[in-house]
């Protein structure tokens, strides 16, 4: 094999594993973002349901 043919190899290697880079950061950054929806409704629920025991302790 010629040089030229194993630099280009080595750049479609180099070009390949750079994409499976990409799209594993890709997944990793969807499940952060589904994650943070999560916890931002859990959160909401809780304050939502702090707030309906205070007005039921409140106002027997």
């Amino acid at each position: 094999m010629e040089l030229r043919e194993e630099i280009h190899a080595l750049a479609v290697a180099f070009r390949r594993y750079h994409e499976e880079i990409l799209a594993e950061l890709r997944l990793l950054r969807e499940e952060l973002e589904r994650e943070r929806r999560a916890r931002f409704w859990e959160r909401g629920l809780l304050a939502l349901a702090l707030v309906a025991a205070l007005v039921g302790w409140v106002r027997p």
